[in-house]
């Protein structure tokens, strides 16, 4: 693998798996960037817990390397535009420090070989890509004892992606963290069932079949308590694109009884969440 100089930023939103999830890849980062709302609110105007997830970042920050962006990202009619900007801001930062790629997970996102990544950023030069796509197993409810995960209609793993995890500092954002320009699609060896798999690349969309099931990034979003995630969508960037308190009531709450009968289910996103399984709460996959 080429040395390169790896920055990453944190949005402070989000508390719950923060310290685990940044101690994943803490070591393989230069610079660390988090974008702080000065008003203490989030993209859709909703109090956000600030200087808890600061607090929390620097526990884990044993080096240092943490540097504040502040400003003010909030936009009630548009929390989706508010995400973006304050992303470009954090990049905007990360690029003053001269990095050459910058890590962008969200705090509830868990890598599980960052070592992968790193050598996937030889590929995406190779190719001329901005920016780095990367498999997602997704976590939706959880018990006492066991999660539940989203899988393909027969039952297999399926995966999304989201928006890409690493990017060029130069990179344009456009929605969130997606990038104009060219992008590299990592995918897990033998995939056939994901639903981003299923179509034709888009151009300037590039595959690269080379990773295994086990170093897909654990996605946790959905995959919390019931007190978190309502605050969770109430400051969400799509928080305006469904009905969330009928969703988080008809489908959300009574997973754990209904989750045989689950089809299609993404709240605004056709196609994306076949089915559920249940899983033991252990290992990758324990909260």
């Amino acid at each position: 693998m080429v040395a390169r100089r790896i920055g990453a930023y944190l949005l402070p939103g989000d508390p719950v798996w923060l310290q685990k999830t940044l101690r994943q890849y803490y070591d393989i980062v230069d610079v660390l960037v988090m974008p702080i709302p000065v008003s203490g609110r989030g993209w859709s105007g909703s109090v956000i817990p600030v200087h808890q997830v600061e607090e929390l970042a620097r526990s884990v920050d044993s080096r240092g390397i943490l540097r504040v962006v502040e400003g003010d990202w909030v936009d009630p009619e548009n929390p989706m535009q508010a995400d973006t900007a304050q992303r470009r801001s954090a990049l905007a930062a990360l690029e003053a420090e001269g990095v050459d790629w910058v890590i962008q997970l969200d705090n509830d996102e868990f890598l599980p070989d960052k070592d992968a990544l790193l050598a996937v950023l030889d590929d995406a030069e190779r190719l001329g890509a901005d920016a780095v796509e990367w498999p997602m197993r997704v976590l939706y409810r959880r018990t006492a004892s066991h999660v539940f995960e989203v899988v393909a209609r027969d039952g297999g793993p399926c995966y999304e992606y989201p928006g890409p995890v690493a990017v060029r500092p130069t990179a344009e954002l456009v929605n969130a963290r997606r990038a104009a320009g060219d992008v590299l699609r990592v995918t897990v060896r033998g995939d056939e069932r994901s639903l981003q798999l299923r179509r034709p690349p888009d151009p300037g969309e590039h595959r690269l079949a080379a990773i295994d099931h086990d170093q897909a990034i654990i996605h946790n979003t959905w995959a919390r308590s019931p007190r978190r995630i309502r605050a969770k969508l109430r400051s969400w960037g799509h928080s305006g694109d469904f009905p969330r308190t009928f969703y988080y009531w008809a489908i959300w709450w009574p997973a754990p009884l209904t989750w045989r009968l689950l089809r299609d289910f993404h709240p605004f996103s056709r196609g994306v969440w076949p089915r559920l399984v249940r899983r033991k709460s252990a290992g990758a996959l324990a909260d």
